[in-house]
């Protein structure tokens, strides 16, 4: 019987972490080192690519350690460039001096420059290449390469990661044993791949965060989409239309559909940025944006206008998914469609999300 995963949770940093994140995040963002390592296309079947291998990215600082028996800090990269994930951890650079830590920040494949086949990556024969088992092996080899040559064999690794980058992080804990000596897995949804656990749990907690903001603001949310879908049942598209100030008008239910998914969506990521410091992770985005999306709600006489303004805070976020800029219509379109595909990226990045979140975590 395989053994539960084993989590390293330090309280005392657990508690202490949003102070250090502010600390961390736009005013001490670290230099790194930029590296490639050669990493093997394929590490467990040679006889399809044999020792064919590819540039992984790799990110350090080694300002802090203590060569030779300091820990190393190892962030397992997640589904985005590795260099967005280094300028919004800011935990990992408040914590690595006191420790005495090297920090590694490595860059998964098929994302940012990381890619395998460069000019193919999506070929069906190669995007099968693109998977969590693969992922956490060349997390490993690179390790284990890393640790040799810098004479760091004795030095203890301690996996870093947040969303599905959390999920690598405890994996990799479970998987590597000899190579991880504890991981600190952020936001991990690691429970909502049992097929019994609740799926609504996700949008509760999202729920609870803008209650938790104010009292009044999920009345507003509910009675705005109550106005809505009253407004929409009727065939009033131009109403919505206006009031969601779109560039191409509403024209029947699976256009308003994909405006309500949209809507939906950016309520879910204003949840997931609500940090205590402005963020440009997914957007730029203020202190507490959840708190300023609630004002919208409640400040406006007219819920739906409100509504529009709380999600409309988010329009930013079309220069991050790189959206079509031929309207908002369009914008709607392609989201639904790659969110069907359980990705909000429309490019390389996205199509790699399609891929690995589709068949592996779901």
């Amino acid at each position: 019987m395989a053994a539960p995963i084993q989590l390293v949770v330090v309280l005392a940093i657990v508690f202490s972490s949003v102070q250090t994140i502010v600390q961390g995040h736009g005013y001490n963002v670290q230099p790194y080192k930029e590296s490639y390592f050669d990493q093997f296309v394929d590490h467990f079947n040679f006889l399809s690519f044999g020792q064919q291998t590819f540039k992984q990215r790799v990110l350090t600082q080694d300002k802090w350690w203590k060569r030779g028996s300091g820990p190393i800090f190892f962030y397992t990269g997640n589904e985005g460039p590795i260099d967005e994930f280094w300028e919004n951890t800011g935990f990992v650079f408040d914590i690595a001096p006191e420790f005495g830590a090297l920090v590694i920040f490595a860059e998964h494949r098929f994302y940012g420059k990381s890619m395998p086949f460069p000019s193919d990556n999506f070929n069906i024969k190669n995007v099968g290449l693109l998977t969590i088992e693969q992922a956490l092996a060349d997390y490993a080899v690179l390790l284990t390469s890393l640790k040799k040559s810098l004479n760091a064999t004795g030095c203890p690794v301690i996996a870093f990661g947040g969303s599905y980058g959390g999920m690598l992080s405890a994996y990799m804990r479970y998987k590597y044993p000899g190579i991880i000596a504890g991981s600190i897995a952020s936001s991990a949804p690691i429970y909502l791949l049992d097929p019994y656990f609740p799926k609504t749990f996700f949008w509760k907690t999202v729920t609870k965060d803008f209650n938790d903001a104010s009292s009044k603001c999920v009345a507003r949310v509910r009675d705005a989409f109550s106005i809505m879908n009253a407004t929409a049942a009727k065939g009033d598209f131009s109403t919505i239309s206006s009031k969601f100030h779109l560039c191409n008008k509403l024209i029947d239910l699976v256009q308003y559909r994909h405006l309500l998914l949209w809507i939906r969506n950016a309520f879910g990521s204003l949840s997931m940025m609500d940090y205590p410091y402005p963020t440009d992770f997914l957007a730029n985005l203020p202190a507490y944006p959840v708190k300023e999306a609630c004002s919208y709600l409640m400040e406006e006489e007219d819920s739906v206008v409100g509504l529009s303004k709380a999600a409309g805070r988010l329009k930013n976020l079309q220069k991050y998914w790189r959206l079509s800029k031929e309207g908002v219509i369009i914008t709607l379109r392609q989201l639904i469609i790659i969110k069907r595909r359980l990705t909000c990226i429309n490019n390389e990045n996205g199509h790699s999300n399609k891929f690995i979140t589709s068949p592996q975590l779901y």
